[in-house]
């Protein structure tokens, strides 16, 4: 429920797909931090067409967008054709980036494996929900909601299960993108750790999340932490777990001085892995209390 001035709004009906479309793509990076790259996206010689084409940068990745304003369709046979599509063109969709944003990119640019399809729908069908909701489906769900006085509500639907379609018995999946597209889980990245790191990480996403509206999104090399924009990123070894904090030099509250800046005093910028300027590894549990103010001022302002 969505209420203003003390007023419970009432929910209203997008008039077609193509309404819930043109409102994403206008507010894409706002909604999800993708860069809108093309609408009516058609390959394989004007035969297949794509609803909306979105980059994100943060993995160096193609996101197919496909909108659904009824619930009677299949996602997974639809989801996996279309991530096959695109591996086969992959041409394709390099050169419609590169005319669109006035880049250069190569095909060995692009991570394939992070590759993901989106639907985007007022309503899924517990079908629908059931056969999506393996944990390594490279898809993700958007339930939009739409409210009188123009407000729309926006929820990812997350996965609630940890087993996988491979070993699930289910012979959905396409050899060819299982093969070649990877969906990482927050087990991938803790496999090589103590049980004290393990312990440390659970303890430290649970703070996190209790800060509000948040989503977790598994990265190849971090785990990621996002409202509007990614609030913070978690890398994590075998001994310690780094914290990226998405604040810009000089733009922290941090009294006690916790953090390390990836940036150096002569303005030389340390590589490094995840969104922001500013850092921490931490080792023990009685650490949080120290970060978590700092991840709270990332919160505030990339909240959604």
């Amino acid at each position: 429920m969505i209420f203003k001035s003390n007023k419970e709004l009432k929910q209203k009906e997008f008039v077609n797909e193509k309404e819930l479309q043109t409102y994403f793509e206008k507010n894409l990076m706002d909604i999800l931090g993708l860069q809108f790259i093309d609408t009516e996206f058609w390959i394989d010689n004007h035969t297949f067409r794509i609803d909306s084409l979105a980059y994100d940068k943060d993995s160096n990745s193609f996101r197919i967008i496909e909108y659904k304003n009824i619930e009677n369709h299949s996602l997974v046979d639809q989801g996996f054709t279309y991530l096959k599509k695109m591996l086969e063109n992959k041409e394709a969709f390099i050169l419609d980036y590169n005319l669109k944003t006035n880049s250069q990119l190569g095909i060995n640019d692009i991570d394939w494996s992070q590759s993901r399809i989106i639907f985007v729908s007022p309503k899924f069908s517990k079908f629908q929900l059931n056969s999506t909701g393996f944990a390594d489906m490279p898809f993700d769900l958007y339930k939009v909601t739409k409210y009188e006085d123009d407000i729309i509500e926006v929820d990812k639907i997350e996965s609630n299960t940890k087993v996988k379609l491979k070993d699930s018995g289910i012979s959905l999946a396409d050899e060819q993108v299982t093969k070649e597209i990877k969906v990482y889980t927050e087990d991938d990245h803790l496999q090589n750790s103590t049980e004290a790191i393990k312990s440390l990480y659970e303890a430290l996403r649970d703070r996190i999340l209790s800060l509000g509206d948040i989503d977790v999104e598994v990265k190849k090399v971090y785990i990621a932490f996002k409202g509007s924009k990614n609030i913070a990123d978690i890398e994590i070894f075998k001994g310690f777990i780094q914290v990226t904090i998405n604040m810009k030099k000089g733009s922290i509250n941090d009294p006690m001085g916790v953090m390390s800046c990836y940036i150096t005093d002569d303005d030389r910028r340390i590589g490094h892995h995840g969104n922001g300027d500013y850092y921490i590894s931490i080792k023990k549990i009685d650490e949080i209390d120290n970060i978590i103010p700092i991840i709270k001022q990332s919160y505030e302002i990339n909240k959604k």
